[in-house]
């Protein structure tokens, strides 16, 4: 009866493995830009459009690291980039 007002319970290992595995593929998608930012510098597509991607990959990935360290979090994303080029 008493328990209707209380707040309920998160699984906090759960929600930081599916904060992780953003982190993970934020960092993907930034690394992905980057390459793709030097590499179509040389073609006809307008550069503002690419540098405009790599600013919100960059971004979504940086906001991710920071809830990350509001949560002191441990993890590996700061060490390499993990995926192979697709």
């Amino acid at each position: 009866m008493f328990n209707m007002f209380k707040r309920p319970k998160v699984d906090t290992a759960a929600y930081d493995e599916r904060l992780n595995q953003a982190i993970d593929r934020a960092k993907f998608d930034f690394e992905k830009a980057k390459m793709s930012e030097e590499a179509l510098f040389e073609s006809d597509i307008d550069p503002r459009l690419v540098k405009a991607e790599t600013a919100k990959a960059r971004q979504k990935y940086f906001f991710l690291l920071r809830v990350a360290r509001q949560r002191e979090m441990k993890g590996h994303w700061s060490t390499a980039f993990i995926h192979p080029e697709i």
